[in-house]
């Protein structure tokens, strides 16, 4: 046993004092530059193919990036980099030091520090689950700071809504902070600006037409600021501070993400689970097995009253969700399974929850790749049908990427959804169909065309049926 920890300790530390001391190694090798559009033939993937092969590491890359049928990102090549780390890691802390060649690990370190801003992002905890919320190409500040952004602009006009009908304007921009406070711990801030009510504030509805407004007027603030801390080997997981809990509960590959993917609301998560503001609260994920991941947050149910008492009744007026998720892969295609449960302690507002209780909502989520191009979606809600104005939603479709023939980054998305009101609010269900086209200009510029078709807003068979046009445009750096 005695003898084990030395080789334990001896292999942990050789990988430590050579990953601290080779700051100076990079002239060593000049030429492991990666570009941002990466091929197979750069020097920097081929060495690390050739590690990979040499210490049995596989999935580093994808098939068709191997085969040179595919390009990649410098945060592609970074992943691999951190993946061969952390197996070669294992091997020494199995077989003892000799098991990994010096050479090797300053040929690692040498990666590392082309790849500085990337590593400090793959790094982190945060990266593996929300790695598209935060960013893909962050800037180094310094060795434990880094910076990422986006901006956002929605034209947006409607059909059919007179005397209401117009075309509003919103933009959207956030600066991302990520800080690397410690070994398993990171600090993330978010800054953000809003302008723009959008047609929302002349179409009614349960859905909601534009996701990216949703402020009263222009506006700068921190819209998270958390830290989170990993343990276990990355099996549990903590995260607190003002946090956005929609982050983590009721995601979706298809359908998660105004700024990219669908513009509505109903489709970004369910439009019958009331997820608060962006305020104080918590979350912890726990990995039960390899495919199966539990979670649970808390928060502020009040988190941006007019008021100001975010946190004064947290536990009064709570919101708690729980949710397990399992991932199924098939081959090459994967797909995501969630089912939660919600209970809802905010104050009534007199429009979306009428009575004062804690009340339930429950809901599954659901995306599968059918082919390597085409996913689909599904989402279903329910709640406490004698506490809210709408009483349950579902929703479903999927996106199709490459549909035009050398346009393989493109993709078209298509959705359905309708929403269940009260009959003491509603005489029919509202029911709205979306579809966009993601046209990728290039790694950081995005420009889309949505159509949108609400029928019966708000639930009322006597309103008009309404056409919302947009065009949006997403900016990253």
């Amino acid at each position: 046993m005695f003898k084990m920890k030395k080789i334990t300790v001896t292999g942990m530390f050789l990988l430590g004092h050579l990953f601290m001391t080779s700051g100076a190694a990079f002239a060593l090798h000049p030429d492991l530059v990666v570009p941002e559009k990466v091929e197979c033939k750069v020097k920097a993937c081929q060495e690390i193919m050739r590690l990979g092969n040499k210490y049995q590491v596989e999935g580093l890359f994808s098939k068709e990036f191997q085969e040179g049928k595919a390009q990649c990102s410098r945060i592609d090549v970074a992943l691999a980099v951190h993946l061969l780390t952390e197996k070669m890691a294992e091997k020494v802390v199995k077989e003892g030091s000799q098991a990994v060649d010096k050479e090797d690990l300053v040929l690692l370190s040498d990666l590392k520090e082309e790849l500085r801003a990337e590593m400090l992002l793959v790094g982190t905890r945060t990266f593996q689950s929300r790695h598209e919320d935060l960013g893909t190409r962050f800037t180094a500040l310094t060795k434990n700071i880094a910076l990422s952004g986006g901006m956002v602009g929605v034209l947006q006009g409607s059909i059919g809504n007179k005397p209401k009908d117009s075309t509003d304007a919103v933009g959207r921009a956030d600066l991302v902070f990520n800080f690397k406070v410690g070994e398993n711990t990171i600090a993330v801030i978010d800054v953000e600006a809003t302008g723009g009510d959008g047609s929302d504030s002349r179409v009614a509805s349960f859905s909601g037409l534009n996701g990216v407004a949703g402020s009263t007027g222009d506006r700068v603030r921190f819209r998270e600021a958390w830290i989170e801390h990993s343990a276990l080997n990355d099996h549990l997981v903590l995260t607190a501070g003002k946090v956005d809990l929609s982050n983590y509960f009721d995601s979706n590959a298809v359908a998660n993400d105004e700024n990219s993917q669908f513009l509505s609301s109903a489709f970004v998560h369910s439009a019958v689970l009331p997820f608060p503001a962006n305020g104080p609260g918590a979350r912890i994920q726990a990995k039960l097995a390899e495919p199966l991941i539990f979670g649970i947050g808390y928060g502020s149910g009040d988190a941006g009253s007019a008021d100001n008492s975010d946190s004064a009744d947290i536990f009064d007026h709570g919101f708690g969700i729980a949710e397990l998720a399992y991932k199924h892969k098939a081959g090459e295609l994967e797909g995501n399974y969630r089912i939660y449960g919600a209970l809802d302690g905010a104050r009534q507002d007199g429009t979306n929850k009428l009575v004062r209780k804690n009340a339930y909502n429950v809901g599954v989520s659901l995306d599968q790749q059918v082919t390597d191009k085409l996913t689909l979606f599904a989402r279903y809600g329910q709640r406490d049908k004698d506490v809210y104005a709408v009483k349950g939603a579902w929703s479903a479709g999927g996106h199709y990427q490459g549909l035009i023939p050398g346009r393989k980054d493109d993709i078209l998305g298509f959705a359905y959804g309708q929403v269940r009101a009260a009959g003491t609010v509603a005489d029919a269900q509202e029911r709205l169909t979306e579809v966009y086209y993601k046209y990728k200009v290039s790694d950081q510029i995005e420009i889309s065309p949505v159509v949108q078709y609400l029928v019966n807003p708000a639930g009322l068979s006597s309103s008009d049926n309404v056409v919302a046009l947009a065009l949006r445009t997403k900016i990253s750096f």
